[in-house]
């Protein structure tokens, strides 16, 4: 290539990178891997933001909002859904869309929401669309972000969508060691004198401690309180935790770990049994020595003594 038509390629590059619009890179810090829990907090931040200020529109079932976000002079943003935000999502697909307002610097699609919560799409304040109340926007968020994308490919619209799309679940807390197919949810037994450890699975984000309770079924007096951190997980974050020897004395109890924060819907529950350790006279509960082995151990004394006077004559 001659050295002028170098110099031609490189100007169209040049010029290419100033026409096209530039979105911004965005990151998002979930409950765990594509997910959010109702009542957790949900954390959106993004880097080369160099457009102005970032619209970041929320769409799910029976839920619509919007917020902005100013990025500072070198392009990064930051912007948390609280809890008392993620706490009115419904179970369902959710999407986060991020509208850059393209080189321009001003955002051309817009919305606006009627006192009857009818929602319309604006286009430079001229309605474009109606989408209805947002109690009619149903679990798959799709069609309204699509749209959205379409309205960005208007004449004179150089507004950027881009759609990131998680799943909300309510909070909740499983127990590796429980089957599935048990009814009554009891865990295999523990053996009295050795250390006994619980583990399991949470969808709640490593930001949020658990609370495990360990009380008796009948009474429902405590026996022990812990508090335990979530670990991430490549799939599921994880939760688990155990107590030294000796254990717990032989009995029935009854575990509950659950979120400190939220209600029972987040907390796991299960029955589990210690046992006597093998090759130990069975305990009465108390500590003390069972009547029987007394008993018996007093006439072995006895017959010892017998035993002994008559040797001795």
């Amino acid at each position: 290539m001659k050295p002028r038509n170098n110099c031609v390629a490189i100007l169209l590059v040049l010029l290419i990178c100033i026409v096209v619009p530039v979105a911004a890179s965005v990151a998002f810090t979930p409950s765990s891997r594509q997910t959010i829990v109702k009542g957790d907090t949900f954390t959106i931040s993004g880097t080369n933001s160099t457009n102005g200020t970032i619209a970041i529109w929320v769409i799910g079932r029976n839920y619509f909002g919007v917020s902005t976000a100013v990025p500072d002079k070198t392009g990064n943003f930051t912007m948390i859904v609280i809890p008392e935000d993620t706490g009115q999502f419904s179970s369902g697909q959710y999407a986060f869309v991020i509208q850059d307002p393209g080189t321009n610097g001003k955002t051309e699609i817009e919305y606006r929401i009627a006192q009857n919560g009818n929602i319309t799409i604006l286009n430079v304040g001229t309605p474009i669309t109606d989408i209805g109340p947002k109690k009619d926007i149903r679990a798959n968020a799709a069609p309204v972000v699509e749209k959205l994308q379409a309205f960005a490919t208007l004449t004179g619209v150089d507004d950027i969508f881009t759609p990131y799309y998680f799943f909300v679940e309510e909070p909740s807390v499983h127990f590796d060691q429980k089957a599935e197919t048990n009814p009554d949810g009891q865990l295999p037994n523990q053996t009295s004198g050795e250390r006994i450890f619980f583990s399991g699975t949470t969808n709640m984000g490593v930001e949020n401690p658990l609370h495990a309770d360990i009380r008796n079924p009948g009474t429902n007096a405590l026996i022990l309180t812990k508090t335990i951190p979530v670990i991430a997980g490549s799939e599921k974050n994880r939760w688990s935790f155990g107590l030294d020897e000796p254990g717990l004395p032989p009995g029935e109890y009854y575990i509950t770990v659950g979120w400190m924060k939220s209600n029972t819907t987040g907390t796991g529950s299960a029955m589990f049994t210690v046992v006597e350790k093998p090759g130990f006279p069975p305990s009465n509960g108390s500590g003390a020595i069972p009547l029987p082995v007394v008993i018996g151990g007093g006439i072995l004394l006895v017959f010892g003594f017998v035993v002994f006077a008559y040797w001795k004559k």
